[in-house]
């Protein structure tokens, strides 16, 4: 069940009648649990027990965890729950990918290459509820959190509906805590949680899903278009995937707010950002603070000098490119990211901040030449976000024959696009994007979006209607999104992460 389909609002609407018509924090929870076990099995019934049996080993390991008095037992229960997940994500998500490459490597190197993929079905949301459960151990681990005593809780905390299949990822010591609170309905909450639910599908259905296609027209097949549609096909995609994935996020957030529950802000206008390091704490906030926290800084940080945090800052990518999807295009997109970290963090010859007072002596000078370090800034990375996201867009396709292409030629086709960004090409039978002008409109409203987002990142308060205009309002939003959505949406691009 897709947010943005008409069976989630009816499992939704169902849900939260429920749960607010209950009394008791353990009813509520345990309908809560029921809902989002059912709201995961519509993706696939048997995909349930691979919840359920990470959420009974992390439990486990937790009261371990806390009963060990010597560090060798902490850290052997630590290495179980680090085996038991990073296990099962391996074989479902990663065991096909390194066995091709395997395979394409001794075929490459002359040798005769024999061998069969697994074919295993990737688990929707995997990738999420494992660093979950994965932050929660490592947290009681290191003493910053107790064990949950209640197993109906910490099962919810895994599967919590609004966000398991594709984020914000929540921390244990974030979301535990409200479970201890008797919820009541709050109407202030309603309202803004109905607000950005509307954000959310607008960002999805009106904007990303339109957006994409143009994107895939110009990504399925790059070489009939000319340089500067090109460049259009790489900004739609930008479009579509920060409309997609914050606008799922978005709802999230907002769905969850439905039922009580705060969680983190995930985007924060990413595009605006003036360096990498700022992207990354505007984009996918959860993803880069978990990687943050339980990799970049256990690995020193930047605490060892330059080359160390270096390479603490290209593993901690490549890693992060690698958890996006099992292909070497991922692999190269957080690459791509790593080097430009590294140049930020290490050399620091580009600036994150817009309030630096000017050097010069003339005041008008130097006001001059910092909007231009801010322009030139702003321009290097979002440059650097969009020839990445070409490589993240540029996955492996069916050919003719119904078979599945190899990496290396979604890789040329990726180097194919980003040399042709600047490198004029000449297609010998030149086709050209049609209705470019709902295209620029439609990148305007993300550009609006984003400048709303960071009128609230700087802490200004949130558009707020009057009861009587908000309920209209609404419905003539809604009315709008109905409208102008394309026939046949797209599914939410993280899911397949």
């Amino acid at each position: 069940m897709n947010f943005s389909s008409l069976p989630f609002a009816a499992f939704f609407v169902v849900v939260f009648g429920a749960y607010w018509s209950l009394r008791g924090k353990t009813t509520r929870q345990g309908l809560l649990l029921l809902a989002s076990y059912a709201f995961y099995m519509s993706w696939n019934p048997w995909l349930l027990t691979l919840i359920v049996g990470s959420t009974l080993l992390d439990f486990t390991v937790g009261r371990q965890l806390a009963r060990a008095a010597r560090l060798r037992w902490r850290r052997a229960w630590l290495i179980v729950s680090l085996v038991g997940n990073l296990g099962v994500l391996a074989i479902f998500k990663y065991a096909d990918f390194f066995i091709g490459s395997f395979g394409a490597l001794v075929g490459a190197a002359g040798f005769q290459a024999n061998y069969s993929t697994l074919g295993l079905i990737l688990p929707v949301g995997i990738s999420f509820y494992t660093f979950q459960t994965l932050s929660y151990t490592i947290d009681i681990y290191r003493g910053r959190i107790e064990p949950e005593p209640s197993l109906l809780r910490f099962a919810l905390f895994v599967a919590f509906f609004p966000q398991l299949v594709a984020g914000p990822i929540v921390k244990a010591r974030a979301f535990l805590p409200q479970l201890q609170d008797d919820k009541r309905f709050d109407w202030k909450k309603f309202d803004s949680a109905m607000m950005l639910i509307l954000i959310g599908l607008t960002k999805k259905v009106l904007i990303a899903d339109n957006l994409a296609v143009t994107a895939d027209s110009v990504f399925n097949n790059p070489g009939i278009f000319s340089t500067r549609d090109l460049w259009l096909g790489m900004l739609c995609y930008a479009g579509q995937i920060y409309g997609d994935f914050s606008g799922y996020s978005d709802m999230a957030i907002g769905f969850a707010r439905l039922l009580g529950f705060d969680l983190c802000i995930n985007f924060a206008s990413p595009y605006l950002a003036l360096s990498l390091t700022g992207f990354w704490r505007r984009w996918h906030i959860s993803l880069s603070t978990w990687l943050r926290d339980y990799l970049y800084i256990p690995l020193g940080g930047s605490h060892g000098g330059r080359l160390q945090t270096a390479r603490n800052l290209m593993i901690t990518m490549l890693l992060g490119g690698l958890w996006h999807g099992a292909s070497w295009t991922f692999v190269v997109w957080g690459a791509i990211h790593g080097a430009a970290l590294v140049v930020h963090k290490c050399y620091l010859w580009m600036r994150d901040s817009i309030q630096s007072r000017p050097t010069h002596s003339r005041a008008a000078i130097g006001f001059l030449a910092r909007g231009a370090n801010i322009a030139a800034c702003w321009a290097f990375t979002f440059l650097v976000v969009n020839i990445a996201w070409v490589f993240f867009r540029c996955q492996p396709q069916l050919d003719s024959y119904g078979m599945m292409e190899p990496t290396t030629v979604a890789l040329e086709r990726a180097v194919y696009i980003v040399t042709h960004l600047f490198v004029p090409a000449t297609p010998a039978q030149p086709h050209w994007l049609m209705n470019k002008l709902p295209m620029v409109i439609l990148l305007g409203l993300v550009a609006a979006f984003h400048l709303y987002e960071e009128w609230r990142r700087r802490g200004y308060p949130a558009i707020r209607l009057p009861a009587l205009i908000a309920g209209p309002t609404y419905a003539a939003w809604l009315l709008i999104i109905l409208i102008y959505c394309p026939e046949f949406g797209n599914p939410f691009i993280y899911f397949q992460f």
